[in-house]
């Protein structure tokens, strides 16, 4: 795997260190202390898509799932943790709506809301919550992608997601060229 493909968790307070894999672009979820803002880091290679993935996308295009106007190009695989989280954030727009989240291993929560409360470490309070049962799919586009704040509160056991998402043609990373395995639609 190339260096910023795999991510190590860092384990530095209880709910943070799950383990990512990024592929498809490097995405930086905050601003770095050398100044570099959020966003897909457009001089970083990952991995490109494996054929497992690909395989989901298309599932998810022909389900209806996602719009074949809207074809992922990159994903994330987050691996908690029982007591890791996704704290409080809005996606970046350097992706497209709508996006998506598939679920596994275990069943989670995601809440919603202008204002999300930090209560504690990996503890949360929004004014929506949706069950996330192992197996299923939720799409963000719209207020729930772009307007509220979303997290995933410290997860009761092991656990598995894997977000899909469309790249903005104008912030796509230097190197990218278009997979030849999307050209079904």
């Amino acid at each position: 795997m190339r260096e910023h493909t795999y991510t190590a968790p860092i384990k530095w307070m209880r709910g943070k260190g799950r383990i990512t894999l990024q592929f498809g672009c490097c995405y930086n979820y905050a601003k770095g202390q050398n100044g570099i803002l959020p966003g897909i880091m457009r001089n970083v290679q990952v991995d490109p898509m494996p054929p497992l993935l690909k395989d989901m996308i298309r599932r998810l295009v022909s389900w209806q799932i996602l719009p074949k106007t809207c074809v992922p190009d990159s994903c994330i695989i987050n691996i908690y943790d029982e007591g890791d989280c996704i704290p409080p954030h809005i996606d970046h727009n350097d992706f497209l709506r709508p996006f998506c989240t598939v679920s596994f291993l275990s069943d989670a929560r995601i809440l919603f809301g202008r204002n999300l409360k930090v209560l504690g470490p990996g503890e949360f309070l929004g004014s929506t919550a949706i069950s996330l049962p192992r197996g299923s799919v939720l799409v963000l586009s719209g207020n729930g992608a772009d307007e509220a704040k979303h997290c995933v509160p410290a997860v009761r056991s092991r656990r598995i997601s894997i977000t899909f998402r469309k790249m903005d043609p104008e912030k796509l990373p230097y190197q990218h060229r278009p997979d030849p395995d999307f050209n079904f639609i």
